[in-house]
């Protein structure tokens, strides 16, 4: 313990200081980035299924829509049982 604080105490403790320093700030970068990344493609996931769903809504909308449209005393018979009347 004594030789490294000797070390870092002398001149060439001053350039382990420095050189740590960088890496720490390029760890750090490095980190963040990927943060940053992750974080942006989770947002990108979630937009893409936020449209889907609007969409798959949009289609059930539709779908209601087109048998709304539909009377069934128009083109059915009306047995509960949907036999044919002879």
């Amino acid at each position: 313990m004594e030789s490294l604080l000797t070390l870092l105490a002398g001149k060439a403790g001053t350039y382990l200081i420095g050189a740590g320093s960088i890496l720490a700030v390029w760890l750090l970068t490095i980190f963040r980035t990927a943060s940053w990344a992750k974080a942006r493609e989770r947002d990108k996931q979630r937009a893409k299924e936020a449209d889907a769903y609007e969409q798959h809504l949009k289609d059930l909308e539709r779908a209601a829509a087109a048998g709304a449209a539909v009377r069934p005393s128009d083109s059915l018979h009306d047995d509960p049982f949907n036999r044919d009347s002879r």
